[in-house]
This record gives structure tokens, sequence and C-alpha cells, in this order.
């Protein structure tokens, strides 16, 4: 879809057929759905952040801070929302962040490739989760022509890595988004009022399932041991990274490489430095 005002006409030229929007164009009333269709533990997940939830209140708010002012008598007949980043050119300057659990958050168990469908619509890049309930090549081939990233939680095993990287890199991808902050998981109050950590009940686990050099990790096949399949992926989870490792994530790919989780100015500096 070029424009998102053509989409806006899409949804008045059906309602003449007597068609409403099956899911609302405003997030707060998309959020209340949500919340009546969600059971209560998998939008903990979704919808929760960590300790008192204040940075993730700050992240939200600081939206309310800017504004657009548009200049008049001007020619917007033709309008370009596309952008060069990371060496793509970007159809918008908007894109989805990685979501995991995403897989889950659809009757169906198929949320992720929901997600691409919807990218593949609109044209909004999705930067597709490690974690997620189908495998990272059916993410891929539902985005059609959107561009798509993988996002990668670095584990322990470098092999398991470099596999990981390869797979994005073989279904398409166009940059590997490296996650920083989570070499242990976040300090999560709904979750943990809840025990609930989906990953250590065997879901969204999907891409290591079905990865080659995990399956070498592991004395028999996930079906016949799930749970120790699952102690396994817990094992090899979250990986310290450091500046030392950069030419070796460099040498795993020839895509761009995103380093998310950065919030200070001299490491976004030095990240710039080392090839990110």
């Amino acid at each position: 879809m070029p424009h998102f005002g053509d989409y806006q006409h899409a949804i008045y030229g059906a309602g003449l057929q007597g068609v409403l929007p099956t899911i609302p164009v405003d997030f707060a009333t998309l959020e209340q759905r949500a919340e009546a269709a969600m059971a209560p533990s998998l939008l903990s997940y979704v919808q929760g952040g960590c300790g008192d939830e204040q940075t993730q209140r700050a992240n939200a708010d600081a939206f309310r801070h800017w504004g657009i002012v548009p200049r008049m008598m001007v020619d917007c007949s033709i309008r370009d929302l596309s952008v060069d980043l990371f060496g793509m050119k970007l159809p918008s300057p908007l894109f989805m962040a990685p979501v995991g659990v995403a897989g889950m958050c659809t009757q169906d168990g198929h949320g992720d490739i929901a997600g691409a469908r919807a990218a593949a619509m609109t044209g909004v890049p999705l930067t597709v989760s490690t974690l997620t309930n189908d495998p990272l090549e059916d993410v891929a081939a539902a985005l059609g022509d959107t561009p798509g990233m993988f996002q990668l939680y670095t584990p322990k095993d470098p092999e398991l890595a470099a596999s990981l990287v390869s797979r994005a890199e073989a279904a398409g991808y166009k940059a590997i988004v490296v996650t920083l902050d989570t070499w242990v998981t976040g300090w999560r109050p709904r979750d943990l009022n809840t025990a609930n950590f989906p990953q250590l009940r065997g879901h969204v686990l999907s891409n290591y399932w079905s990865d080659p050099r995990f399956k070498q990790m592991l004395a028999k096949p996930v079906a016949e041991d799930p749970r120790a399949a699952v102690m396994t992926w817990a094992a090899t989870f979250g990986r310290v990274l450091t500046w030392a490792d950069m030419p070796w994530l460099r040498s795993l790919t020839t895509l761009p490489i995103i380093l998310k989780g950065i919030c200070h100015p001299d490491d976004a500096r030095r990240a710039i430095d080392e090839g990110a």
C-alpha cells in the first residue's frame, strides 16, 4: 500500500457496502479488545514492563511532547515517505520492533505470521524476534516484498549463533538486530506474580527446535524429551556481549548489524566506529 491515506479511503469505500473494519484503527480500542480477548498471563507478558514500569510509561509519554507543523501551499499530490537506513531503501520511517511471544497472541498460535502479513499489506518493515512460534523462514516468506530484519538473542554457543544468523541471511532478511540488554531476564513483576515464563513451557522456541546446530546439542529429539530441550535452551540463552565481540559478530554475516538496547551517546558513537 503506497500511502496510509489509501487505507483510509479503502475503509470508507467498504463502508458504502456495509462493511466495517474488523480491527480498530485507534490504539485505545485495540488495547481494550486485547485485554478482553487474551488470557491474563499472556496479556501481562505482552503489556507489562520491568520494575514499576516507569521507563515504559516515560517512553510512551515522550511522544506527546512532539508534534508536526505542516507547511501549506506546497504540492503534496506526490508523497514519498521512504528513507535510506541501514543500507536499505525503506518505504517508511516506521518499522515494527521485535515482540517476543507475539506468536501466542492469535487464536491459531501464528501471531508472527499475522504480523508479517500486516507488514506485507502496509509496507511497514518488520523486525522478527528470535522467540517465535513459527520458524524464521516461514515468517520471512509471509513478508512478501516488504523488508524484514531478524532480531538475535545471541546464544552462548557460537555455532548456534552462526547458524541462526546464516538462516536469517538465507531467508532474505535485510539486517541482523542484535539485542544487548537481555543477558539476564528482566525483573517483571506481572510475570513473577503469576510465575509465567512462556519459554520455560516450551513456547516460542521454534527457531531453536528447527535449527540444525541446536538439534546437535540435544541427546534426544525435542518430541521425545521436550523438558530437556527447554533446559538446553535455557542453558545457552543470554550471552554477555562486549565490544571485543564485534569482529566476531561482523564475521557472521555481510548484512548490516544493528545494536539494539544502546542508550548512551558514547556507546552509539562507538557502535558506529566498530562497524554497526
